[in-house]
């Protein structure tokens, strides 16, 4: 193990701590541009609605590859050259998919961006272990403020430039500031050599053992991805609600409303910090009584835009506070297998934000709003149930 890798007795500094913060949101940002997108890119390539809006599943397989193929492999490849070499790929296919004319061009770079786009997921448990251990959840979570805040800002980035440039805009600007990043983060992220006696048949292999032989992980990343299954819930319904009677919002109008998304950069940084003063116990109480009775406010959401508001602001904020404290939970399981660690929290995570896009859109479709909430409550009551049952399996106390 080099020096580097090895924990630091000084902390990090603040301005390189935002520096990978804003990398963060920037890669993880990047994978969510086409949501907003599909109207202009249905009209810039003569494709159909479905065949434009086939690129955001196409995006969302990309991510999960990379979290399943690539983040295990952040325990034993050099992490600065990782980490940048994932970046400069992302960058290079954001760039080039800004010149497609096919369909099948629009696929393969969206594919290729995605599938990059992931080196958020290697530099955040990379910044765990290059900080002191007394600041390190609070490292976490700054980094997740920055990844939570480059999601939230995606769609209104994308919306900005695609009404005032073009939707082939929106890649191509991503695609060189992400390059001028990576250009950044080799300059200041540490250098690091692979660990001994790893291979990257090994690594793979690892994953399952890892699994198998961690319930706490299982747990932790099956109570996370029903909490994204919320927020997810809330994202995908965003649109149904606002857009029909009685608001009739714009889509400009609904973006400008997913902006309450910022409350999520606060609730990491308190999460992480708060964390870190051995109060795990009630951050995840104050998260899932948020995340329940959201559903309260969320019920009144087509009566009332304010009331409708509160119940977003509070999960969003229940769910990012409560993701920066599973990812603190179970790095805590192997300091040399975090990146392998993150890869199937992560996976299993992701999983949790399809099913509830799926859920609401069914939901919606068989009984309206009332199922969404509904859907909500079933996976806030699942959060409850595995989370009281791990701590007191951990018996953590505050």
């Amino acid at each position: 193990m080099s020096t580097a890798e090895r924990k630091n007795t000084q902390p990090l500094s603040s301005q390189f701590v935002l520096l990978m913060a804003l990398a963060c949101g920037l890669c993880a940002g990047s994978a969510y541009f086409n949501q907003p997108l599909i109207n202009s890119i249905e009209k810039g390539l003569g494709v159909t609605t479905s065949q434009a809006g086939f690129a955001v599943v196409v995006a969302q397989i990309g991510y999960v590859l990379g979290l399943m193929l690539l983040v295990p492999l952040g325990d034993y490849l050099n992490k600065r050259k990782f980490i940048v070499s994932l970046m400069v790929f992302a960058a290079l296919s954001q760039i080039l998919l800004s010149f497609s004319t096919t369909l099948s061009t629009l696929y393969i770079f969206t594919l290729c961006a995605t599938f990059g786009a992931i080196s958020a997921q290697v530099l955040i448990p990379f910044a765990s272990t290059i900080s002191p251990p007394e600041s390190s959840a609070a490292t976490v979570g700054k980094l997740m403020s920055g990844l939570v805040m480059g999601i939230i800002l995606s769609r209104t980035f994308a919306g900005f430039v695609s009404t005032y440039w073009s939707w082939e805009g929106v890649y191509f600007s991503s695609g060189i500031i992400t390059l001028l990043f990576a250009i950044i983060m080799w300059k200041k992220l540490p250098n690091t050599s692979a660990q001994a006696g790893l291979t990257v048949g090994r690594i793979y292999r690892s994953l399952w053992n890892i699994a198998k032989d961690n319930p706490h992980l299982i747990r932790r990343a099956c109570a996370g991805a029903l909490g994204f299954g919320i927020l997810s819930m809330v994202f995908t319904s965003m649109t149904l609600v606002l857009g029909t009677a009685p608001y009739y919002f714009s889509d400009f109008e609904i973006g400008l409303f997913g902006l309450l998304g910022v409350i999520g950069i606060y609730s990491s940084s308190w999460s992480g910090k708060t964390v870190g003063l051995g109060k795990e116990n009630f951050v995840a109480k104050l998260c899932i009584m948020l995340m329940l009775f959201s559903c309260i406010p969320l019920f009144f959401a087509q009566q009332n835009i304010w009331i409708y508001a509160i119940g977003v602001l509070m999960s969003y904020f229940g769910l990012t506070a409560f993701h920066v404290l599973n990812q603190n939970l179970v790095y805590r399981i192997d300091g040399k297998a975090r990146s392998r660690i993150n890869a199937v929290y992560m996976t299993i995570y992701f999983t949790g934000a399809a099913l509830g896009s799926l859920g609401a859109v069914y939901a919606w479709e068989h009984y309206e709003w009332i199922g969404c909430v509904v859907l909500g409550l079933v996976f806030s009551i699942g959060i409850l149930v595995i989370d009281r049952w791990d701590f007191k399996k951990m018996k953590v106390t505050s």
